[in-house]
């Protein structure tokens, strides 16, 4: 049996624990936030099948105290006792509606409900699961878009994770390409399983290692008619212009990540390069947005 570790970042207060979380998730079976008694430190927990992979992590931490503006913390690491965290974990998942999407996981026997549009994580990873307001945010954008029969010839997944929106968008029969790209390998080999798991492997989904919309990759795959990208804020605004540089002259945008008190310094990024707002949905604190070029919907 492997050994599950907790890893402790201490951080100043509660507005930087967010950051960490994203910066964590892909590679932890969970997370739990702590305020210290008598404040205003916080203590933010994740946990690990084996010692957390600090060198991919490394970067991430550093992101995330960037974008918090706080030092980056020194992670604290124990190991727990010999219990099956995995089994432990799959306990708590419960599947996950979003519009016509069914999350859920392959230690799950009961059947997706009549009509729906079942999308098949691979049980061992606890990330990217749909659990998250941001995820689920996304899917319902994406679900809308299909209600309104919106053509889509190219759509590019970025930042991909285990690209549960990627899959969704082909087993939704939105798009006839997809391409979901993401600068961790480890999200990518994972994206892949999923993808097998869900049959959505093959010309309709490409899944590549790409850091930002330069590798060519994403390159030759444009111009997109839908991107996607649930990534943080500040990635967000510094991406602006090269996505939509990367969008067809009436594509459409999908972002999330980002906190509903960070929605106006985002679309602020975006309306200065032609986009304008036409959906949003916000959840537990989270927000999602739709733009496309044009003036804002009524």
């Amino acid at each position: 049996m492997t050994t599950v570790y907790k890893t402790i970042l201490i951080l100043p207060d509660e507005a930087s624990v967010v950051p960490f979380q994203l910066a964590v998730e892909d590679y932890s079976l969970g997370t739990a936030a702590f305020e210290w008694e008598g404040g205003p430190s916080w203590s933010l927990e994740f946990y690990t099948e084996g010692m957390p992979p600090m060198v991919d992590l490394a970067p991430r931490l550093a992101q995330a105290a960037t974008e918090a503006g706080v030092p980056n913390p020194d992670p604290i690491v124990a190991p727990l006792p010999e219990i099956d965290w995995v089994t432990e974990n799959q306990k708590s998942f419960q599947p996950i509606r979003a519009g016509r999407f069914y999350v859920h996981q392959q230690f799950q026997t009961e059947r997706p409900p009549s009509g729906t549009v079942p999308l098949l994580v691979n049980a061992g990873t606890a990330f990217g699961t749909g659990t998250h307001a941001t995820t689920w945010g996304c899917l319902m954008l994406i679900d809308g878009l299909i209600r309104q029969r919106v053509t889509v010839k190219r759509a590019l997944d970025l930042g991909c994770g285990t690209a549960i929106l990627a899959m969704g968008m082909v087993k939704g029969h939105l798009s006839r390409r997809v391409i979901g790209s993401d600068i961790d390998p480890e999200a990518v080999r994972v994206a892949r399983e999923n993808a097998v798991l869900n049959g959505t492997h093959g010309p309709k989904l490409k899944l590549a290692t790409a850091p930002g919309l330069t590798h060519p990759v994403i390159r030759d795959g444009g111009p997109y008619d839908l991107i996607v990208a649930n990534i943080l804020a500040r990635p967000l605004m510094t991406l602006s212009r090269d996505i939509c540089r990367a969008m067809t002259p009436n594509g459409r945008l999908i972002l999330s990540g980002l906190l509903i008190e960070q929605e106006a310094m985002v679309l602020s990024a975006y309306r200065m390069q032609g986009l304008s707002l036409h959906g949003r949905l916000r959840r537990d604190g989270w927000s999602a947005l739709l733009l496309r070029r044009g003036p804002a919907s009524r």
